[in-house]
């Protein structure tokens, strides 16, 4: 009789460690941070989807200023990206993605075309040639945002309240990372610019050598005065992630990027880059 009982103890023992060991495995499956990198995991993997997004600019007041846009984006095939870009009122009048593809661009918008090469986005001519910079919209990219997101340095915790059937993480980039990461997404944008500018004044001024020098000397300065407005700059980013519980694929993306800096004459200068874009269409 005792080694029965000796014998019961002892799979009342295992039982009770495997149910803790079972415990664990999900607390950790259900970690922010790993459902944060299964939702990049999710998306990256995706054949098809579609996004819509809105972008506007905040002062230090909380008063919205006059820099709103709209931009929606369509990736077929796995590694392929068409984004539009324009005024709200643009996207609204338009009902259709097709709408919009066809009409958006001839109305004050920007279209671009991206492919996925070596797990980089990279801006190409409607003939898949690839373009010398990044793109303009290539920052407003979210699957590629989500992807730098998940290599920086950052905190990531669940916040309460989300609606039934999902997950909400809040994820925080550290300052010194966040700043680093907006001055290279700028400067790349900065890059893009010059070749645009490059195509414009041989469009409108021909061959006059002046007028390219002069283009050439305003592009240099900006690039100049915005590297260092960034680097005498502090900068924070929060990042909201909605994510489905039944399938770990985001839903809704929110940020605030927010820069501070001081100006010479000694009034602080604060404004933030408020975005949010919502995913649909996942094949």
């Amino acid at each position: 009789m005792r080694w029965k009982r000796e014998w019961v103890m002892l799979v009342c023992m295992l039982l009770v460690m495997c149910s803790l060991s079972g415990c664990t495995l999900t607390e950790q499956q259900n970690a922010p941070e790993q459902i944060f990198k299964r939702a990049v995991a999710g998306i990256a993997g995706k054949e098809m989807l579609t996004f819509k997004g809105q972008a506007g600019v905040i002062s230090k007041n909380g008063l919205l200023m006059n820099k709103q846009f709209a931009y929606h984006g369509k990736v077929s095939n796995h590694d392929e990206l068409t984004m539009l870009w324009g005024s709200a009122a643009a996207f609204n009048k338009q009902s259709s993605y097709a709408a919009l593809e066809r009409g958006v661009s001839g109305e004050g918008g920007t279209k671009e075309r991206f492919l996925r090469l070596d797990g980089k986005w990279i801006a190409v001519t409607p003939d898949r040639i690839a373009i010398n910079g990044s793109g303009m919209l290539n920052r407003f990219n979210p699957i590629q945002e989500l992807e730098e997101l998940n290599a920086l340095n950052k905190t990531i915790r669940m916040e309460a309240g989300a609606a039934r059937g999902t997950w909400v993480v809040r994820i925080e980039p550290e300052p010194a990372s966040a700043k680093r990461w907006l001055k290279e997404r700028l400067m790349k944008e900065m890059n893009a610019i010059n070749p645009q500018l490059l195509q414009a004044k041989m469009k409108y001024g021909g061959t006059n050598r002046e007028l390219q020098q002069k283009l050439n000397r305003i592009w240099a300065q900006g690039r100049e005065d915005m590297s260092s407005q960034l680097e005498n700059s502090d900068v924070q980013a929060v990042y909201h992630l909605t994510i489905d519980r039944q399938t770990g694929l985001p839903l809704k993306l929110s940020s605030e990027c927010r820069i501070a800096r001081q100006e010479a004459v000694g009034e602080k200068h604060e404004e933030a880059l408020i975005t949010r874009v919502a995913f649909e269409g996942y094949k």
